[in-house]
């Protein structure tokens, strides 16, 4: 292999020891390491034309200048605007201060042999910034009240401490919950997400049942209906809402996928969204300003997020030796209201 190909996981599969192995080796810390294995592991490097670099040589910084972003793996995630516009603003935020990515998958095996906890320890990046983390990766648990640089990027637990920048979901409920009671609508649905999955759906949800509550129009459990943040669930969902009152005339879906499957329900139950139904999406998608009617959303701006998380693990990684002074970064940015032509005023009621 050439020298420029090889790096220290190379050299420890060759000689079939952990990266922690080597790394003992080249840092000279090798006293309770067998001399058989230490010459393995030189006899690995020398047919490898592996170079050890400053940073496997242990020098003062330890820094790898590389951030590593964790995504699951899920088929859809590369093909995605959401996981697209977050990594976009990790990168640029990333490479406006001299920091590479490397992208990982976080597939079985990969965190069976928790992969994600080698490359922090073996200084291969400095800091992991997740996207996609979800209640059903239970391996976070392990950066509970850590001071390990890893940050959830939009979204949270609640029985995990971690860093976290996340969209503030419950604004946004809020914000849909006035916008269409101001239109005068009553007779209102809502698509939620999957909040057993994801503790940002369930803010949304909660703030936007909420709003309406305070607004004097509280809505029945049977007017909400869950979907997979995906066009066909939103259409199904819609489709459930619009059997349960057949008067409905008005939509909150989750997210803006959600919505337009809402729009191909309405159009087959022979109304039009925008004139006889009113959506309104959330994530202002691009393809939220080109539908027709063109959808009113609540924008995230999912490349800030991405940004901002970038900006607070690089915080992170280079106050190290200042130590977070306990604090668990939480921060949520702002939402947005984008008024296109997919609401109208409710219907007199003679």
């Amino acid at each position: 292999m050439a020298k420029s190909r090889s790096n220290i996981r190379d050299v420890a599969r060759e000689s079939g020891v952990s990266l922690t192995t080597v790394s003992l080796i080249l840092n000279n810390n090798d006293d309770r390491i067998s001399e058989s294995t230490r010459q393995r592991v030189l006899s690995a490097m020398e047919k490898l034309s592996y170079t050890p670099s400053r940073l496997a040589r242990g020098l003062p910084t330890r820094r790898a200048n590389t951030l590593a972003i964790l995504v699951p793996a899920l088929q859809h995630a590369f093909a995605d605007v959401y996981f697209g516009e977050i990594i976009s603003g990790i990168y640029e935020a990333a490479a406006n201060r001299g920091y590479r990515i490397l992208l990982e998958v976080a597939r079985r095996e990969y965190v069976r042999r928790k992969e994600y906890m080698t490359l922090l320890e073996d200084c291969s990046v400095d800091g992991i910034l997740f996207i996609g983390a979800t209640e059903e990766h239970r391996w976070l648990a392990e950066f509970d009240n850590s001071a390990k640089p890893l940050i959830i990027v939009n979204n949270h637990f609640k029985q995990w401490n971690l860093h976290h920048v996340v969209c503030d979901y419950a604004a946004a409920g809020r914000l849909a919950a006035d916008y269409l009671v101001d239109l005068g609508h009553r007779n209102i649905g809502h698509i939620c997400g999957p909040s057993s999955m994801v503790v940002t759906a369930e803010e949304l949800t909660e703030g936007f049942l909420a709003r309406l509550s305070e607004r004097g129009f509280p809505l029945s459990d049977r007017m909400v209906v869950e979907g997979q943040y995906l066009v066909e669930t939103g259409k199904l969902a819609c489709d459930e809402l619009l059997q349960r009152n057949p008067q409905l005339t008005a939509i909150f879906a989750a997210n803006d996928k959600m919505a337009l499957g809402a729009y191909q329900s309405i159009r087959q139950h022979d109304r039009q969204p925008g004139r006889d139904i009113s959506v309104v999406g959330c994530d202002d998608i691009p393809t939220a300003a080109l539908a027709d009617p063109p959808l009113t959303t609540i924008r995230m701006n999912f490349f800030e997020i991405g940004a901002e998380s970038c900006q607070q693990l690089i915080g992170m990684i280079e106050k190290k030796g200042e130590g977070n002074n306990g604090r668990t970064i939480s921060e949520r940015l702002p939402i947005a209201l984008i008024e296109r032509d997919s609401c109208c005023r409710a219907p007199v009621v003679a």
